[in-house]
């Protein structure tokens, strides 16, 4: 029993020691580089200074700590939809007038 409780005992230490280090080895190797952080964008690869937390699944490489050592921002408030505010006029367009050669084949 005693054993056992040792045995837990170090387990324990040792995972509350690896939480402490590095997400990855690459992280590692790149830590104490400038950070940046680039993302795939629709035409081209986009880096920026922090993570961009929305863009995530586009994340291409990063140098410097791993993005999840920054807090990720609370989302915006949601904005309730509302209609725009009445008129009290409109603007028709003139409804198109067909040139007749295109409505009738041409009497040659």
């Amino acid at each position: 029993m005693l054993r056992a409780v040792k045995r837990g005992w170090v387990i324990g230490g040792l995972l509350s020691l690896t939480a402490c280090g590095y997400v990855d080895q690459y992280e590692e190797a790149v830590y104490d580089e400038e950070p940046r952080y680039c993302y795939r964008q629709l035409g081209s690869i986009q880096c920026f200074a922090e993570p961009v937390h929305r863009d995530a699944a586009r994340l291409v490489n990063y140098y410097g700590p791993h993005p999840s050592r920054y807090d990720t921002p609370s989302p915006p408030d949601r904005l309730e939809p509302a209609a725009p505010p009445p008129v009290a006029f409109y603007v028709r367009d003139v409804e198109p007038v067909p040139n007749d050669s295109t409505v009738y084949p041409a009497n040659d």
